[in-house]
């Protein structure tokens, strides 16, 4: 387990974790690609999404039946396997720091690769869908071995 600061500790002792329910797909297309479609955007139907704009690429995170639906609009693109999104359940101030290095440091030792995403207030995760179980596992036991008292 990774060395942890009080403040660490004890964040990390109230946080839970939230799987969404709804299957992802990380996505890359060319920088020139048309507009996104706004519909994308809409929270009726769209629950989490990552846009990220880059000089040489975009890369999206987006629900498996939303890509399904609209992936047809894009002629080059590359495509990721199923994943999952594991949303921590905690609002994290600006000035925290460690939070997402502690949890990649406890995936890592399980070889399970990351792709993280933090929001204003909230710290996210993309993993493998075939990896979930191990990831959930793994963090559930890390999350309850932080809220033990420290051992004197």
């Amino acid at each position: 387990m990774p060395t942890l600061t009080p403040q660490l500790k004890s964040i990390l002792a109230r946080t839970k974790l939230a799987v969404l329910p709804e299957d992802y797909y990380v996505i890359r297309l060319p920088a020139d690609v048309r507009p996104i479609p706004g519909e994308w955007y809409r929270p009726a139907t769209t629950r989490f999404a990552v846009f990220v704009r880059e000089p040489d690429e975009i890369t999206l995170i987006v629900p498996r039946r939303k890509w399904l639906r609209m992936k047809n609009l894009f002629e080059k693109c590359t495509v990721s396997k199923p994943m999952k999104v594991i949303t921590f359940d905690v609002k994290l101030d600006l000035n925290v720091y460690g939070f997402m290095a502690a949890v990649a440091t406890v995936l890592a030792g399980q070889k399970i690769s990351i792709l993280p995403v933090s929001s204003f207030d909230r710290d996210h995760i993309v993993v493998m869908k075939s990896k979930l179980p191990q990831a959930v596992k793994a963090l559930r036991e890390f999350l309850q071995e932080s809220a033990k008292p420290a051992r004197r």
